[in-house]
């Protein structure tokens, strides 16, 4: 049983329910594909202030300095006892990283084309074309997972501040969509991974934050 005090304390997850709710919002997002495309775009986001503010959540060398920041005020005094609340900071550096590799990766698998300006049909790339090359491939998109990737980290860090965490994440994905660069089952399959992926740091992290601070006697 984990309490506050953990390092890294654990909340419990209902899997059945959160992958049941992920798949909903991904096929509701499908649903949604053509009307987000028809209405949800601003070829010039990313020369707006704004726009560069929120796509760069989705930018892996952003959380760097987050990651060296929590590593830094999660050190212990000089010699103090370690607290293990440094696997913080490895844990954001890791959690969007992770993120955004692994949508790559079901770029490589799905090889659904990026929505263009005439038409949101759905393309595909054979996979005799481009086999390894992700240029192009949309579906999922790795801004996104790596924006829910550290959001996620960041709301298991501190709970308080979650919302400001997964507002910046959504507004992520918002600005990929109004680019015209994914359609919104593309940011909504990326902010799937993310979650997944840095709840999966979270717990590996955990696991090595209980052993540094309470390390087993010999």
């Amino acid at each position: 049983m984990t309490t506050p005090t953990e390092p890294l304390p654990l909340v419990p997850v209902r899997w059945g329910r959160v992958l049941a709710v992920m798949l909903v919002a991904l096929v509701l997002a499908h649903v949604a594909d053509q009307l987000a495309w028809e209405l949800l775009r601003d070829p010039r986001v990313n020369d707006k202030d704004w726009g560069r503010l929120l796509r760069s959540a989705g930018y892996v060398p952003t959380w760097l300095f987050g990651a060296a920041a929590l590593g830094l005020v999660s050190r212990p005094p000089a010699g103090g006892t370690p607290t293990g609340r440094g696997w913080r900071g490895i844990s954001l550096m890791l959690g969007p990283a992770l993120g955004g590799g692994v949508a790559e990766l079901v770029k490589l698998v799905v090889r659904r084309l990026r929505p263009t300006a005439e038409s949101a049909a759905y393309v595909f790339r054979p996979f005799s074309e481009d086999l390894w090359s992700t240029r192009g491939l949309g579906m999922a998109s790795s801004h996104t997972a790596v924006a829910f990737g550290a959001a996620a980290i960041l709301a298991r860090c501190f709970p308080a501040t979650r919302w400001v965490w997964y507002s910046l994440a959504v507004g992520c994905a918002l600005t990929r969509i109004l680019a015209g660069a994914h359609f919104l089952s593309d940011t909504v399959a990326g902010a799937a991974i993310g979650w997944l992926c840095a709840e999966f740091v979270w717990r590996w992290a955990a696991g090595r934050a209980r052993a540094v601070a309470s390390p087993t006697a010999v």
